[in-house]
């Protein structure tokens, strides 16, 4: 009895192991299999404004890398916009400057010798105002002439309050209400000018990654709306094979899990792929995949990454096949 202990005990090991093996590798003890068909990640590409297509500078099959023109919209009026903005901005800086940092010793001189020759004027002017008066006492000018040596004082007031007001304002510089306003000014230019230079970005399509262009849509001379697409591209490194599994095995898949892929255009070859992507609700078998009888079963969507593809002979819409590999212990 003895004897046979270890025997049992290793047949009942072996037979734990063995369970556990086909639970790996499914219930035939094979390796889990599935077609699927290989997908890649596209974008359409179009402008942010509408606009009349100026240039497209690739073609379909061509080469792009990350943040290449690719396309621009005839900007000429947004250009002479932008000039007309940045003029703006310089003069509404030049006028605040002005204000803040006070006017030249040369302005100030003119405005005080302005003043001063205004206040002659008017110093002249009330002398003959006051001969004027005394003669017309006498009665030796009329009633006119007094009128007008009256309003030529007034004019000459009046320019003389004038020049004290500027040369006022030239010494003791602008008001805060001036100064803030100026600012305010200079404010609103300057967002114009970043308003317009945005509306300029926006006529121009940059590819967001690297990749090929699959399908031109539009020509250069087409008037587009935004948004409408103009170029599709292919990011070839982010490429999968998309297959389904049935809902008795999908417990055997994880995250991460190691694949080979083959396809019939390239029999002697073989690729390397993981899973990224379990489905965490069943669907039906899609139509285009598995027979009528099998059409009814609940299958997983998988996406399996492909890796190994330098020369990217697993091309969009390529059926291929792929075994899983089950994780070793």
């Amino acid at each position: 009895m003895s004897r046979r202990l270890p025997v049992v005990a290793l047949i009942v090991a072996l037979s734990a192991l063995a369970i556990w093996l086909l639970g790996r590798r499914g219930p035939d003890g094979t390796e889990i299999t599935a077609a699927g068909t290989a997908e890649a990640r596209e974008s359409d590409l179009g402008f942010r404004t509408s606009g009349r297509i100026d240039r497209i500078s690739v073609d379909e099959g061509d080469m792009v890398t990350e943040g290449q023109l690719l396309a621009t919209l005839d900007s000429r009026e947004l250009e002479a916009g932008l000039a007309v903005a940045r003029a703006r901005v310089d003069a509404a800086r030049a006028t605040l400057e002005e204000l803040t940092e006070g006017f030249r010793i040369e302005e100030i001189e003119q405005a005080r010798a302005t003043l001063r020759a205004a206040e002659r004027r008017l110093q002249d002017a009330r002398r003959d105002l006051e001969r004027a008066t005394s003669l017309y006492a006498s009665g030796a000018i009329s009633r006119q002439a007094l009128d007008d040596r009256e309003t030529a004082v007034t004019v000459r007031e009046s320019e003389a309050t004038a020049a004290a007001e500027r040369l006022r304002l030239l010494e003791t510089g602008a008001r805060a209400e001036q100064i803030d306003a100026q600012r305010a000014a200079l404010a609103a230019a300057q967002a114009e000018v970043k308003r317009v230079e945005a509306l300029l970005e926006y006529a121009r399509i940059t590819a967001p990654n690297g990749g090929v262009i699959t399908i031109r849509h539009r020509e250069p001379g087409e008037v587009v709306a935004a948004g409408l697409p103009v170029l599709t591209l292919m990011n070839p490194a982010d490429r999968w094979v998309r297959i389904y599994i049935r809902a008795d095995r999908v417990g055997r898949l994880s995250i991460g899990q190691r694949a080979t892929i083959t396809a019939d255009a390239y029999p002697d070859r073989t690729y390397t792929g993981h899973v990224v992507f379990i489905a965490s609700e069943a669907e039906f078998t899609p139509r285009d995949v598995q027979t009528t009888e099998e059409r009814v079963k609940l299958v997983y969507r998988v996406k399996v990454q492909i890796d190994g593809d330098p020369s990217f002979d697993l091309k969009p819409g390529l059926a291929a096949d792929v075994r899983l590999v089950p994780d070793r212990p």
